[in-house]
Order: C-alpha cells, then structure tokens, then sequence
C-alpha cells in the first residue's frame, strides 16, 4: 500500500470525526439547555422533591460511571470492610454495575485496584496468604 491511500483514509475520517464532534457539542448545548430549564422548574417545587428531581437529573447526564470510578465507589460505599479481588467483583454486581462487557473482569479489577493502592485511595494487606483491600478516605 502507498502512503496516498494511508492520507487519504486519514482526511475522510479525519472529516468524520470533526462532523461527530459537532454533533456532540450540539447535543452537549442540548444537555445543558434542558438541565436549566430542569433547575429553574424544580426551585418551585418542595425541598424534597427538588433534590430529588435534581439529584435523578445530575445522574442522567453524568451516565454510569467508568469501571475505576465504579470500583471506587463500591469500596467507599463500604469504608471498614476488606475485600479481595472477587469481593469487590460481588459488590460491584450487587450494585448493578455491567461486568458482561469485559472478558475477564477479575484481571481488571486487579489492575484497578493494583493502581487505587499506588494512587493511596486503597490500602493492601495480606491475610491468610490473600491480597486484601479496603478504601483508606483518600
């Protein structure tokens, strides 16, 4: 293959790309244009309901969370508790998190946790010859 046709593929989806990126700040402005209208409603409404319309709202446009910030949750959710690899697997599955998407989840959640230790969000300790973890606040 000559570089021609590797610069010609680069411009077209180079093209593409830009055409999808407006499109996405087209639907962001969308985003945002309806949360407004959302809060501006809702500060008439009774505290409770409001923080509750709010709080489904700020859910919405955040989406589910990436699989690190998932892992994150699930052992801050649960300050005191240790819990190894296929603990914080079973807590991320109770807690409705889509492992079907990764093929081996386990080695995922290792690599995660492996970096949530470095990063000093997580502690390790070995018991019985196990690696377990638990959410150091941090």
């Amino acid at each position: 293959m000559d570089l021609k046709q590797y610069r010609q593929g680069i411009i077209l989806h180079t093209y593409q790309l830009e055409k999808v990126v407006a499109e996405r700040d087209k639907l962001n402005r969308r985003i945002e244009q309806l949360a407004d209208y959302i809060r501006a409603n809702a500060s008439f409404l009774p505290d409770a309901e409001r923080a509750e319309r709010l709080e489904k709202m700020e859910r919405l446009i955040a989406g589910p969370p990436g699989f690190t910030d998932a892992v994150r949750n699930v052992l801050s959710n649960k300050p005191g508790a240790l819990a190894n690899a296929i603990g914080v697997r079973n807590m991320l599955m109770q807690s409705g998190y889509d492992l079907t998407q990764y093929s081996n989840p386990l080695a995922s959640i290792h690599t995660i946790l492996k970096r949530l230790v470095k990063s000093g969000e997580v502690t390790a300790e070995v018991r019985d010859g196990e690696l377990y973890y638990q959410w150091s606040g941090k």
